[in-house]
């Protein structure tokens, strides 16, 4: 309901807009019009006037002459150009950028304040059918699903935006060319064309203007599918404008969800923190490479995203991380409840001197394991301890908490 009430609301600004423009044209020009329309009839009737003086011609035939003059050119001049109804399409072709051609601004204040109409309103009005369009597309989209049996939403294709394109100049063509009369099918294909790539359409503009509201809701409508293939186009560009290019700065590249947007790296960073990753970790992710390899998994040019950091439960050295890669598993305690069926464990250390007993050791979590090529793991190599002070560098070691370690495997 909110965002019907949003768009009501701007579609309504619009259309008070749209009035005030009017109004403020027929208030800049039609005091000028009329000056400039009796200066008009002047000059027609003195040209007359000469012409009939010089051929010398008798009084029927000026009398004829003014006639006619009267009847086809000076009744013509005499009605107003800019009515309401004008200036209201007038107002609407500038920001829409239309174009309403069949009147124009001839003061410089009229010209001026055109400028600043159409500067503060074309803005507006393209958000106004870019959203428009998008509901369009929306809509369109789900049909598309429907049709298709898909399970979930997809962009919607080349293919589809131009049969669409395609039924709405063939129903303009045969709307208008009624509505108006005065051309046939394949001319009011050519004006709605002209319509619809944003040329003029002043030519379908109906002379009984009860059918006015519908030729401009065509018109609207025609505007918004012109945003959707803008929308699909820039997609082709992207992919065109960025052929042999690296990807860079991945991490600074905004996504947006809905109104709102994050970085990639803001977004990567929140999802470590879900799963107690801390950021710093986060960051020595490489995410060029790997929304490189993401996107030939996705093509089908890789069968799955090679996996280039591991995060172990537990404190462990930094030597024993490839072990675990190539075991295909991480070492478990001697005090777990979980069994694994890859691994056992052994309640023996090498080279730890005896007389210091296993039960310290197994109090702080130490982690014994057999691997596939069922080697023990002797802690006394890869752990230098002194033996004065080998208690507190197995408590500063092995302390009981989980730690992740984050290692990287250079191709």
């Amino acid at each position: 309901k909110k965002i019907i009430g949003v768009n009501v609301l701007f579609t309504c600004l619009l259309c008070a807009y749209i009035i005030f423009g009017a109004y403020v044209f027929i208030y800049l020009e039609s005091s000028y019009e009329q000056i400039f329309r009796e200066q008009l009839i002047s000059t027609k009737i003195n040209c007359v006037n000469l012409l009939l003086e010089k051929y010398r011609t008798n009084n029927a035939d000026k009398n004829l002459a003014h006639s006619i003059v009267n009847e086809c050119v000076i009744d013509k001049l005499k009605s107003q150009k800019w009515t309401f109804l004008t200036t209201a399409l007038y107002s609407f072709g500038i920001i829409t950028t239309l174009g309403y051609g069949k009147i124009e601004p001839l003061t410089t204040s009229g010209k001026v304040f055109a400028v600043i109409y159409g500067f503060i309103g074309i803005p507006v009005t393209v958000i106004l059918f870019t959203n428009f369009g998008r509901w369009i597309q929306t809509f369109l989209q789900y049909v598309e699903m429907k049709i298709h049996k898909k399970n979930e939403i997809s962009s919607l294709s080349a293919t589809t935006l131009i049969l669409i394109v395609v039924i709405y100049l063939i129903i303009g063509g045969a709307i208008f060319s009624y509505l108006c009369g005065n051309f046939d099918f394949l001319s009011g294909i050519y004006w709605v064309f002209l319509c619809f790539t944003a040329i003029e359409y002043g030519q379908l503009i109906p002379k009984n203007h009860f059918y006015l509201p519908i030729a401009l809701g065509y018109i609207c409508i025609g505007l918004a599918i012109s945003t959707i293939a803008l929308d699909i186009g820039s997609a082709y560009v992207r992919k065109l404008h960025f052929i042999g290019q690296k990807l860079r700065d991945i991490a600074n590249v905004k996504i947006w969800f809905g109104s709102k947007h994050l970085k990639v790296r803001e977004l990567v960073n929140a999802v470590g923190q879900n799963i107690g990753i801390e950021p710093s970790l986060m960051h020595n992710i490489d995410l060029d490479s790997l929304i490189s390899v993401a996107i030939k998994v996705k093509e089908g040019k890789l069968s799955k995203v090679p996996q280039s950091q591991c995060i172990c439960d537990g404190i462990w050295p930094p030597e024993l991380v490839p072990l675990f890669i190539k075991d295909g598993a991480f070492p478990i305690f001697v005090d777990s409840e979980k069994e694994s069926p890859k691994l056992r464990m052994r309640y023996s250390v090498e080279g730890l001197p005896t007389s210091l007993g296993l039960n310290f050791v197994f109090r702080n979590r130490a982690a014994l394991y057999e691997g596939k090529d069922k080697q023990r793991t002797d802690f006394s190599k890869v752990i230098p301890i002194c033996p004065h002070n080998f208690h507190q560098n197995l408590e500063a070691v092995f302390s009981d908490r989980i730690s992740p370690f984050s290692y990287h495997i250079s191709e």
